[in-house]
């Protein structure tokens, strides 16, 4: 290559610029910042936090099931590859057999332990599914205790409540026991949620998915399987519904955890000095649920939110079909404590052999179908909104209820139920509908077109 050659290929090549400089050498910087920070540094868990709502935001605008329907790559048996832990506490222990009833219900027969915050009561015996798998129950603090893990911590408040419980049934004052029960079942929740996993998997190991939840807890197991039929078990996955703020991101509990059998390994056999360290905290730890996502994040496991949209924290009576949601499978209910809640749900979802969906919920529950609301948009005396919060728009001194629907039908993607209040003069939309709630007085309506138009836009032949 001559001179003039050379001359003319360095022309062609331009200098970074000083402010060019300057971004890549702060990139560069940042880069170095965030691979030799602590796994669970703040740095790590802000660029994270940033991430998520990136992605959130992605799928809010752009939903997508496609991949739903692709061949899973990783098939699931339910029965023979999950766990399952379900956890109660004194004062919610009648709701455990309800519980399991409800998994019978749906023929859904893994291994099942019920962890507790107090000793067996002299009549308790372990609990047997419908098939005669038999499901143990364990006292799962006295354990933590008994082992050493709680060494060091027996004069903290919380061990000595649980102390002063598991005395009261053990001497078989019931009242004692009940209003300790009530009083601070919360506060030992926090404590049981870090030995309840070690405990199944020292004794259930090498399943390929653990999954922990409340005893008011419902999974439907045709949609869970969907989901797990398209994630790798061999590798550490912690999924759930987030909640929480940059600093620890952790799954709220009620709607489910899951993780895999290689997240487990990870923590359990090949970090025991950070789950010493989770046993420790957990006397003064707020929320298990927490304790349990920042342990991970410890060791470079953090919640996977790609799949939030999947979870549930609501009864079905409650529960919001958001539009971003239509199309994806719902594979939890919470709040199913009260009265007969859990079995009736058990029972309606018994024979649920393929994936159910979020906009099918009404159909289940024989509320009115989306294409009636185009025929005729108002209900007297109902209310398809619910519960008002931040997400949800009213408009004030709307006198008519013709006025509420033109609001919600010109906001086209962006309101999907309404209902108007006449004697406040208030018009609330929202970007979900629930099932239907009685409200005296109040019209309420869905949009049956964007319903319509939702539907179609789904893979699900159903």
């Amino acid at each position: 290559m001559g001179i003039t050659e050379r001359r003319s290929l360095r022309s062609c090549i331009t200098r970074p610029t000083r402010p060019q400089k300057i971004v890549l050498g702060l990139l560069a910087f940042l880069f170095i910042l965030y691979t030799l920070t602590p796994y669970d540094s703040l740095p790590r868990s802000f660029f994270r936090f940033q991430h998520n709502v990136l992605q959130d935001y992605y799928q809010n605008v752009h939903p997508s099931d496609s991949w739903l329907f692709k061949p899973p790559p990783y098939p699931v048996d339910p029965d023979n590859d999950i766990a399952i832990i379900v956890k109660t506490g004194y004062g919610t222990r009648k709701r455990v057999s309800k519980a399991l009833q409800a998994l019978s219900n749906e023929s859904f027969f893994a291994d099942t332990i019920v962890t507790q915050d107090f000793p067996l009561l002299p009549d308790q015996k372990n609990f047997t599914l419908a098939n005669g798998k038999e499901v143990p129950i364990i006292d799962i603090i006295g354990w933590n205790l008994e082992r050493g893990a709680l060494k060091g911590q027996e004069q903290q408040e919380r061990v000595m409540k649980y102390t002063t419980l598991a005395e009261a049934v053990e001497g078989e004052e019931w009242m004692l026991a009940d209003g300790l029960g009530k009083d601070m079942g919360w506060e030992l929740d926090a404590m049981k949620f870090l030995p309840s996993l070690e405990y199944m998997w020292r004794t259930v190991p090498k399943k390929k998915w653990y999954i922990m939840a409340d005893d008011d807890t419902y999974v439907i197991k045709s949609s869970l399987a969907l989901l797990l039929g398209h994630l790798n078990y061999g590798k550490p996955q912690f999924i759930g519904n987030p909640v929480g703020d940059y600093k620890g991101r952790f799954p709220h509990g009620g709607s489910s955890v899951i993780m895999s059998g290689a997240a487990l390994s990870k923590l359990y056999d090949e970090h025991p000095e950070v789950v010493a360290e989770g046993n420790q905290e957990s006397p003064t730890a707020i929320w298990g649920d927490k304790l349990l996502s920042t342990t991970f994040m410890k060791i470079g496991i953090y919640l996977d939110e790609t799949y939030r949209r999947l979870f549930n924290g609501e009864p079905p009576w409650m529960t919001r079909m958001w539009v971003d949601r239509f199309c994806l499978p719902l594979v939890s209910f919470h709040g199913l404590g009260s009265d007969d809640s859990m079995l009736h749900v058990g029972e309606t979802f018994s024979n649920m052999t393929e994936p159910v969906f979020w906009r099918q919920l009404g159909k289940i529950y024989g509320a009115p179908d989306f294409a009636s609301f185009i025929a005729e948009p108002i209900r007297t005396n109902m209310d398809f909104v619910g519960r008002l919060d931040e997400y949800s728009e009213t408009v004030d001194k709307v006198v008519e209820v013709e006025g509420c629907v033109k609001i919600c039908h010109e906001h086209s993607t962006g309101c999907l139920a309404w209902t108007f209040d006449p004697a406040r003069q208030q018009c609330h939309t929202a970007r979900w509908a629930i099932l239907g709630d009685h409200a005296e007085g109040r019209f309420s309506g869905i949009n049956g077109q964007m319903a319509q138009k939702l539907e179609s836009s789904c893979h699900s032949p159903h």
